[in-house]
C-alpha cells in the first residue's frame, strides 16, 4: 500500500469517527432536551450552579428573627464532594438559625457510608461523557475542590 491509499484510509477511518461523534452528540443532545422537558414536572432533587459570595450575600441584610440585627453569616462547614455543609448562625446572639447539606443523601442500601445524590449524579454524568478526568476538569475550571 502507498501513502496516498493509506492516506485515504485514514481519512475515511477518521470520516466515520467524526460521523459516529455525531450522532453520539446528537443522541445525548436529544437525552438532555428530554429531560429538560421532564424537569419541569420531577419533585427530586435539582441542582444549580451558584458562586458561594452571592450565596452568603442573600444572608447579608436579613434580619435575625432573636435579636433582630442583620448579622445573619452562611458558614460552610464539612465537604462531601459536590454536597456541603450550610449553617446559618446569628453573629450578635450566637443563634443557630439552620444546619443543612447541598444535596440529599440517597437511602441506606448497607453497611456503607450513604452517598449523597449530588455525588452519584456527578459520577455518573461524567463517566458518561469521558471518564474521571473530566471531573477534575470541570472542578479546576469552576474553582471548585476536588470531589477526591
Amino acid at each position: 500500500m502507498d501513502i496516498s491509499e493509506h492516506n485515504s484510509n485514514v481519512a475515511q477511518h477518521s470520516s466515520g469517527d467524526r460521523i459516529l461523534k455525531n450522532e453520539r452528540i446528537s443522541m445525548q443532545e436529544k437525552s438532555v432536551l428530554e429531560q429538560e422537558n421532564v424537569a419541569d414536572t420531577y419533585d427530586g432533587p435539582s441542582y444549580i450552579i451558584v458562586d458561594k459570595n452571592a450565596l452568603c450575600d442573600i444572608f447579608k441584610y436579613t434580619l435575625c428573627g432573636i435579636c433582630n440585627q442583620s448579622t445573619l453569616k452562611l458558614e460552610f462547614g464539612h465537604k462531601y464532594g459536590f454536597s456541603h455543609q450550610l449553617k446559618l448562625v446569628c453573629k450578635t446572639c450566637s443563634e443557630q438559625k439552620l444546619e443543612c447539606f447541598t444535596s440529599p443523601r440517597l437511602e441506606k442500601k448497607s453497611n456503607t457510608s450513604t452517598p449523597f445524590d449530588v455525588n452519584v449524579r456527578a459520577v455518573q454524568a461524567f463517566l458518561a461523557i469521558s471518564g474521571d478526568a473530566s471531573v477534575e476538569n470541570f472542578c479546576m475550571f469552576l474553582n471548585m475542590p476536588l470531589m477526591s
